[in-house]
């Protein structure tokens, strides 16, 4: 008889722990879209645009939170309801049950990769509209420079800056040993030197280049990557069930499971229970992330932007950076998932 183990991915292979670097991509890209809000929204033509596309996020991750409850719900259901149940039909020599049982989960997962690919395509699609609003800030922002006739030393010597300030960030990128808070320190730094020139453009009445909104994509990106990893993982997980049965039942309805190999089956599956129950922690986790995110992270739309004093705006942006700052540098990683 197969083991029920391979229902899970062993531990050297995959942790559901990887779900919870949806946290800090979440925050980011919550806080970039306020950061681009903040810098372009003065501008009326592009505060629509950024709330456009700050509001498509924000229903992309309230539907996040939908997927992740079915994670949740079928995670939670295999725990309660499906090993308790395979080990009372093992125990009782029915295995036409344990092979209904499993055709039953099968179903659940299928529906959670479809809905899954779905978010992932959304995702894609939403990086996408991310870009085309960056290309029409650009338009926008070559159309006003003309009429700016003064570049200040302040300006100039932020250009500076920055110019060197993303050579040093691209040699750590290239360096693979680098570690991730000198990298992440390093982007700080830099979104603070833009956000710094952005106000001076801003105050010469330009627009400021859409260097946040760029961060967005990333932002978007990583979450996408995050969800396709977790596709996967189902994709393998509803393999192995198919394996499982085939291998396990078909053809032995009748026969008594041998007392040895029923004793490791039963033993496999309270292992696997204990797997599967740290994934449903992880889930709900991820789903509270979003459910957050979604509900609280998107309130600075409310206000209008172009109605800022310059002690707000201030206020605002050293309350973004302030969080930014305390995000974990290991929402900078890709999960992956060993084939």
């Amino acid at each position: 008889m197969a083991d029920c183990t391979e229902v899970v991915v062993s531990e050297s292979s995959w942790s559901p722990d990887f779900i919870q670097e949806l946290l800090p991509s979440a925050e980011r890209t919550a806080l970039l879209h306020h950061l681009s809000f903040l810098c372009l929204g003065g501008f009326p033509k592009l505060e629509y645009l950024i709330r456009k596309q700050a509001i498509e996020t924000q229903m992309l991750f309230r539907s996040s939170e939908a997927v992740l409850l079915k994670c949740v719900s079928t995670s939670s259901n295999m725990v309660t309801s499906l090993f308790p149940l395979v080990i009372e039909a093992v125990e009782k020599n029915k295995t036409f049950l344990v092979v209904k049982y499993l055709v039953k989960v099968k179903t659940w997962i299928d529906d959670i990769v479809r809905a899954v690919d779905d978010i992932v395509t959304r995702y894609e699609h939403q990086t996408q509209r991310v870009e085309t609003c960056i290309v029409d800030v650009v338009q926008e922002q070559k159309e006003t420079e003309e009429n700016v006739k003064k570049h200040t030393v302040e300006m100039k010597a932020l250009e500076d800056a920055l110019a060197k300030l993303e050579l040093e960030l691209s040699k750590t990128a290239s360096e693979n040993n680098s570690p991730l808070n000198q990298e992440w320190d390093i982007k700080i730094r830099l979104i603070d030197l833009q956000m710094k020139l952005a106000n001076c453009k801003i105050q010469q009445g330009a627009i400021p280049s859409p260097d946040h909104l760029e961060e967005v994509q990333k932002s978007l990106d990583q979450i996408r990557q995050i969800l396709l990893d977790l596709k996967k993982f189902w994709e393998k997980v509803g393999v192995t069930l198919d394996t499982l049965k085939e291998k396990s039942f078909v053809g032995q309805d009748l026969i008594d499971i041998p007392e040895d190999m029923k004793e490791e089956f039963l033993n496999s599956i309270e292992i696997a229970g204990k797997y599967w129950k740290r994934f449903d922690e992880c889930c709900q986790r991820a789903q509270g992330i979003f459910s957050v995110q979604s509900k609280d992270a998107y309130k600075f739309l409310e206000i209008n932007p172009s109605s800022f004093l310059k002690d707000e705006w201030n206020k605002q942006y050293e309350s973004i950076m302030e969080k930014l700052r305390n995000i974990s540098p290991q929402g900078l990683t890709t999960a992956t998932i060993t084939e």
